[in-house]
């Protein structure tokens, strides 16, 4: 076995944010390790990107980084309100994700057209047509809309 320190981008810190983390990770070859690590706890798992880069390093690097990790507060948080009481301790290590996901991009907006009028409000023109038609169809069948009671 080998010994690698997998550095990864953690969640949990907002949207478009990420905190990266160095894990240390014992496996056979550097795609089994960056494997492992994308399956840690608090690692951004669909992210393509998560995996920031794969070292391998002699036992005693290994083993200081999970000494270090143990203290990590950033990693001993167990709820969002504990991760908010350390805030001032991890905020600093926040980084941007620079990359907008497909679900992020700006989307163009679709046209709506009445014959060659372009529908600004959707939503307002389907009420008033829905009004239109309760109307067309109440003469159609004879229906009397309006009573003035006499």
């Amino acid at each position: 076995m080998r010994y690698y320190l997998v550095e990864a981008k953690c969640g949990h810190v907002g949207k478009g944010y990420y905190i990266p983390i160095v894990f240390p990770i014992k496996a056979g070859s550097a795609t089994e390790a960056a494997a492992a690590a994308r399956k840690k706890p608090r690692v951004k798992h669909h992210d393509r990107d998560a995996i920031l880069s794969v070292k391998e390093v002699a036992f005693c690097d290994y083993e200081e980084q999970a000494y270090v990790n143990s203290f990590d507060p950033y990693l001993l948080c167990r709820s969002r309100k504990e991760q908010m009481q350390v805030f001032d301790a991890i905020g600093h290590r926040i980084i941007e994700d620079g990359e907008k996901g497909p679900m992020d991009a700006e989307q163009p907006k679709k046209a709506f057209y009445d014959g060659k009028k372009v529908i600004r409000n959707i939503r307002q023109f389907a009420r008033e047509q829905a009004f239109e038609y309760a109307l067309s169809e109440a003469f159609s069948h004879g229906r009397e809309v309006f009573s003035c009671g006499t």
